[in-house]
């Protein structure tokens, strides 16, 4: 079965471990990738100053950021339950990028489900019983296919395309990761 704590350096390593305010950055401030709205929804007032804000955020902690990306995205997606830890990851880290209920749609339309948003008992048993290399292939093809199709919407974010395309293809399909299921 996947591990959270296999795929968290990769996110830090996607996701920067300092602080960050990207011009043109739709998510605004960030550090570990934690956004400013997902700390003030998640977080806490960290300096004791009574209000969340951007200080807040500067002062999160590795910690801070596991918790939130193992709650709030890898369990959501139930990758302890998916048999494949490049399947896992690869879920997990287009939700992080792109949204968990987009990644969990894009899973769903792959495999042929109803396309709810929500990784339920139905897609979890059809990201398990499927062809993991194949479902792989088509996640990092649906993936730079949603990076493109916004580039295409707003060639505004095309800057960012570079780095969206690099961390998609990134990942590497590791088939000693599952229990070889065909």
């Amino acid at each position: 079965m996947a591990d959270f704590k296999k795929y968290f350096p990769q996110i830090l390593d996607f996701e920067g471990r300092v602080y960050e305010n990207v011009p043109g950055d739709a998510g605004g401030p960030t550090k570990y990738g934690i956004i400013l709205s997902e700390w003030k929804t998640k977080g806490y007032d960290k300096n004791g100053d009574g209000k969340i804000d951007v200080e807040d955020l500067k002062l999160i902690t590795e910690d801070d950021a596991y918790k939130i990306y193992k709650a709030d995205y890898w369990d959501t997606i139930k990758g302890d339950e998916i048999k494949n830890q490049t399947i896992a990851s690869y879920i997990c880290d287009f939700g992080i990028n792109c949204g968990i209920k987009l990644a969990a749609k894009k899973t769903q339309t792959i495999l042929g489900l109803v396309t709810d948003g929500q990784f339920g008992p139905k897609t979890l048993a059809a990201v398990n019983s499927a062809n993991q290399k194949d479902l792989f292939n088509k996640l990092v093809e649906s993936r730079a296919a949603y990076y493109k199709a916004i580039v295409a919407n707003n060639p505004s974010q095309n800057k960012f395309l570079k780095g969206w395309l690099r961390r998609t293809n990134d990942f590497k399909f590791d088939d000693t990761s599952s229990d070889n299921i065909a």
